[in-house]
């Protein structure tokens, strides 16, 4: 991260009452959160008709936040800040601290700079349209000032996104732009000085990590006890009674098809099967097998040199947690009410009312900022570290407060150094919580609803999921290993249910092809390496039971294929430095068709994609002109530096200089 240290800043907004808006209340939400819990802002008076004034005092890091207002439950834009940036649907404005003046968004903080894995230095700027065609790069090292020429890669609505890498340099590095126009672009709060960037590396991700492969592994409906029934799909809500030895008894079956990872859902001691509500978060359930059998499970996966996962969810409880238990006897009168969150009453006749997760009824919130509930989190984390788990994966870490999820890795880091911490988010700005020392690496999100569109849902064309692709390697801030990657996860419907409902069976497994072969830690879910589909899809997320079928037992002669042809991937990934760290550069984008170029350490490998009908290809390349196909999914032909692709086919090739 940057060696600039947080700054306090008053924000003062200017917004139009929207029409139908049944009051002024202002909330200010964005990159500053996690888009949906929105900070209430000061009323301010003297506004006119029609308009709302408001203030907030900020205390955030340097860096270039998004932000919007929401008055009155509906959304607008800040009137008094010109400066916005919009990105698919959505355009926001930009508060800017110790950032570029326009028409430049940059500032020394991710995701606009980074060191990568090759070392030297990443950079990211985004030039507003109409300012020109080109941007340079100027580092002001002293005695050897260098003038680089930024790569334009990336359109949006707005601006036009260039990157550059700075090789081998000293610490701190003094940067500032030049536009077509001549003019030198450096601080806005100093005009005229340069930005400054000094890289902290003692928190760089563990290596056993950044070359990881995850397997998800839904407990419930993974495997029985030995030697218990195991039926068909007791449907919606319904235990299947998975138990964590018959996880342990899969174990060389996932070591042989290379996983390296094994991430568990929740094995707490918890409401419902799925185990997201918690009742006792210090112990094992002991309807999975209790503490013997995890300890076992434990112990077997890190001799065969597996790393293990554990799932804590804190957002909700469930009933039969005590203090749960206690308000619904007792109400506001309870001495653990607090520990809840609470719906104001509207009136003296309506009482406040427990608010719940989604739209259920029995699992209250969690107030996260509540000292006790604090407590209870960390002891949770100690206990899991203490056992000696590799990592804790963090439900919903969006919605905990980034101080308490900063705590919490600080517990597992003392336990464990080697440890990481996870964390499943949704917004797009996970370079937040990394910066801020909270998670180590997070959901990517972007990535799956990118591969989901283009090869199973066939709804983006390859330029628009080449755009998806390079926009999510630009704003990530980090090494490829902060990402988590996937194209199914328990809470969606799984990639082959979508592309046989979308289209045919042909095109099942060319997310996984697509997930090994990128940059990202990838994860399957459980049953993908079989080709595993639903037949009644359900899209609704977190409801998706019919995907989230038990685990058979044995291979049918489909299943089978599948593995064998997974297995080959992740060997290929593990043999290949450039499929696991190397950067991604988009070859062509057309139609159905992607390629894609990884290249690390002097490794180039090409991946071609055809969600289309079938191509050929010159893939001609005067300093690579060696072509070998190493890996190919449906029908692929090669000859020279030419490559015939079916539809829903799929190769790896490796270049050389020959």
């Amino acid at each position: 991260m940057g060696s600039q240290a947080p700054r306090r800043r008053t924000l003062r907004v200017r917004a139009a009452v929207p029409e139908g808006a049944a009051e002024n209340t202002v909330e200010l939400l964005g990159e500053m959160g996690d888009w949906q819990s929105g900070k209430s802002l000061v009323p301010l008076t003297g506004a006119p008709p029609g308009e709302v004034w408001a203030e907030a005092a900020l205390d955030l890091p340097p860096g270039v936040h998004a932000y919007k207002l929401r008055v009155g439950g509906h959304w607008t834009l800040d009137l008094d800040n010109a400066r916005t940036r919009a990105k698919g649907l959505h355009r926001n404005n930009i508060l800017s601290i110790g950032g570029a003046p326009e028409p430049l968004l940059f500032a020394p903080a991710p995701p606009f700079v980074h060191v990568p894995e090759e070392g030297g230095l990443a950079v990211v700027a985004a030039l507003r349209h109409g300012h020109g065609e080109r941007l340079a790069l100027l580092c002001d090292e002293p005695g050897s000032p260098q003038k680089i020429s930024m790569r334009a890669l990336v359109e949006e609505k707005e601006h036009r996104l260039f990157a550059a890498h700075l090789p081998a340099h000293g610490a701190p590095v003094r940067m500032r732009f030049e536009i077509d126009d001549g003019r030198i672009l450096g601080r806005e709060d100093a005009p005229g000085e340069p930005f400054v960037w000094e890289a902290k590396r003692e928190d760089e991700l563990p290596s056993w990590w950044k070359d990881a492969v995850v397997y998800t592994i839904f407990v419930d409906r993974f495997a029985p006890r030995p030697g218990a029934p195991w039926g068909p799909d007791p449907g919606r809500n319904r235990p299947a009674f998975g138990h964590l030895d018959g996880v342990r008894r899969a174990l060389p079956r996932l070591a042989d098809l290379g996983v390296t990872v094994l991430y568990l859902t929740p094995i707490i001691v918890a409401a419902s099967c799925h185990r997201y509500d918690l009742v006792d978060p210090l112990r094992v359930d002991p309807a999975l097998g209790g503490e013997d059998s995890f300890r076992r499970l434990l112990d077997e996966a890190h001799a065969r040199g597996l790393r293990v996962l554990v799932d804590l969810a804190f957002s909700h409880a469930g009933r039969g947690f005590p203090p749960y238990e206690d308000v619904r006897r007792k109400g506001l009168a309870s001495p653990f009410a607090s520990w809840f969150c609470w719906s104001p009453s509207s009136s003296s006749d309506k009482p406040a009312r427990l608010r719940h997760y989604g739209r259920r009824k029995d699992a209250p919130l969690l107030d996260l900022d509540h000292p006790d509930v604090r407590a209870l989190v960390l002891d949770a984390a100690a206990r899991w570290a203490g056992d000696g788990v590799d990592g804790i994966r963090l439900d919903m870490a969006a919605e905990v407060p980034i101080d308490l999820a900063r705590e919490i890795r600080k517990v597992l880091r003392a336990r464990r150094p080697d440890a990481v911490m996870l964390g499943e988010l949704v917004p797009g700005h996970a370079f937040r919580w990394r910066s801020e020392g909270a998670l180590d690496c997070a959901t990517d999100f972007g990535f799956h609803t990118a591969a989901v569109d283009f090869l199973a849902k066939r709804t983006l064309s390859a330029e628009d999921a080449a755009s998806e692709l390079l926009s999510l390697e630009l704003g990530r801030g980090a090494v490829p290993g902060a990402s988590l990657r996937f194209v199914s996860t328990h809470d969606h419907p799984r990639f082959s249910t979508l592309a046989r409902q979308h289209g045919g069976a042909g095109r099942s497994l060319l997310g996984l092809f697509l997930l090994l072969a990128s940059p990202g830690v990838p994860a399957l879910l459980y049953g993908e390496e079989l080709d595993l589909s639903a037949e009644t899809p359900v899209a609704e997320p977190e409801d998706v039971w019919p995907d989230r079928m038990p685990m058979p037992l044995s291979l049918d002669a489909h299943g089978a294929r599948a593995f064998a042809f997974v297995r080959s991937m992740i060997a290929l990934r593990a043999r290949l430095p450039s499929l696991r760290r190397g950067n991604l550069e988009i070859l062509f984008a057309e139609g159905g068709l992607l390629v894609l170029r990884r290249a690390f350490a002097g490794e180039v490998v090409d991946v071609a994609v055809n969600a289309g009908e079938p191509v050929e290809i010159d893939l001609e390349d005067d300093e690579h002109p060696g072509l070998q196909v190493l890996l190919s999914l449906g029908e692929v032909l090669a000859g020279g530096q030419t490559l015939r692709l079916g539809r829903d086919s799929a190769a790896i090739a490796t270049r050389t200089s020959r």
